[in-house]
């Protein structure tokens, strides 16, 4: 691979994994790359760009396992592809369950227990394990308050029309 910018050209270097990022292609061969991750996973899943969710509906003690698993096998899927996952950025919500569960990822051979949520923000909404959209309303309702203050100290005239 290598760089141009105003039609200078860096030199050339290999590129082992991963996808080039900044480029135009990258985010078409990011999709390509991660496409098959789905098909290494049993339990339910979503992605969004770089983003993956797994869930399994937990009813009793031991289906934490069944997720459990699919963190094992997204662990042989990013060998497979040199593309690690970060556990330090791999977060657990238990939503509408009491039983209390952890779950674990290899950090260079070292296993790392998963950081337990009860708050997080997923696309610029606030997501809370009791799914209450409270939080959600505070934070817009502070944000609209914060922007209405600085308007305010700005002396700024707003003249509505309509």
């Amino acid at each position: 691979m290598r760089v141009k910018v105003r039609g200078s050209f860096s030199g050339w270097f290999e590129m082992i994994s991963g996808v080039p990022q900044g480029s135009v292609l990258g985010p078409l061969l990011f999709l390509l790359y991660v496409n098959d991750l789905s098909s290494w996973i049993q339990n339910s899943m979503r992605m969004f760009a770089d983003d993956t969710k797994v869930w399994h509906k937990i009813v009793e003690d031991n289906d934490s396992s069944f997720l459990q698993a699919d963190l094992k096998r997204l662990e042989e899927w990013s060998e497979c592809w040199q593309l690690k996952f970060n556990p330090d950025k791999c977060k657990v919500m238990h939503i509408g369950h009491k039983i209390k569960t952890s779950y674990k990822m290899s950090d260079n051979g070292v296993d790392k227990v998963l950081e337990d949520l009860s708050e997080e923000k997923d696309l610029g909404v606030f997501v809370t394990s009791d799914l209450k959209p409270s939080t959600q309303c505070v934070k817009a309702a502070n944000k609209a308050q914060s922007d209405l203050r600085m308007i305010k100290s700005r002396d700024v005239k707003i003249e509505f029309f309509g």
